[in-house]
């Protein structure tokens, strides 16, 4: 695989720090203390693409029907796939979004990791705000989050104590996010992932925001598939 160096400038508690994104080559490993692997996926199909791709128009995406909207049995087989993509990586972090769809996706794919890697020791399952959806698609209902009360008892094994707010206080049905309050959350998103000592994470995510991800760090402006993971080595500078 050809190897391609992105690179960023974070604003983080008042100084400018460097991010370089890497391509991950089959044999690369992060062998420096500020060095990542991040597996990046963004969800199978949800029910509410679902109704947009049958409709052929985004008006479904503002139906009340498809709040939070969970995935289809086609986002399910995509969360499967994804779990075989991952092959034998060594995960010791799952990072996600708290939407049901990017939940279930990641453990989808990480039951299928876990059965190809059997001596494998269990990766933590954190979910973290910063990765949520953004821009106009965050006033869409099926971007508006349950209770972590509500969403905990169906995800157990994952730990949701970085999120402060029971309800969603992110959500807003009459604003939609700036470009600015995006690039914002993404910054946090870094630091936080940089201040973590594990060393290959799986993110489950959403379209926009990896599309904002990828811009700002990378110059790219392709938008991932449904259920597809990009792997690459994240150097912190």
């Amino acid at each position: 695989r050809i190897m391609r160096h992105f690179f960023a400038r974070l604003s983080l508690s008042g100084m400018m720090m460097k991010a370089r994104l890497t391509a991950l080559q089959a044999s690369a490993a992060a062998s420096t203390a500020n060095a990542k692997i991040i597996h990046l996926l963004r969800h199978g199909e949800g029910t509410h693409n679902e109704a947009c791709d049958d409709a052929c128009t985004d008006d479904k995406y503002e139906d009340e029907r498809y709040a939070d909207a969970p995935l289809t049995e086609r986002g399910k087989q995509q969360a499967t796939h994804a779990g075989s993509i991952l092959g034998s990586a060594r995960l010791d972090l799952i990072l996600s979004s708290p939407l049901t769809r990017a939940l279930d996706t990641a453990t989808r794919a990480h039951a299928v990791w876990s059965a190809a890697n059997p001596s494998a020791s269990e990766p933590k399952f954190v979910s973290l705000e910063h990765c949520r959806e953004g821009l106009t698609y965050g006033v869409h209902p099926c971007n508006r989050r349950r209770q972590i009360s509500e969403i905990s008892k169906e995800y157990p094994n994952v730990d949701f104590s970085a999120i402060t707010s029971n309800t969603d206080t992110i959500w807003n049905a009459k604003r939609a996010e700036s470009e600015k309050e995006l690039d914002a959350r993404i910054t946090l998103f870094l630091q936080w992932l940089n201040s973590r000592e594990e060393k290959e994470v799986l993110v489950s995510t959403h379209c926009v925001f990896l599309h904002a991800l990828l811009k700002r760090c990378a110059s790219q402006t392709s938008w991932f598939n449904r259920g597809e993971v990009r792997s690459y080595i994240m150097t912190f500078d």
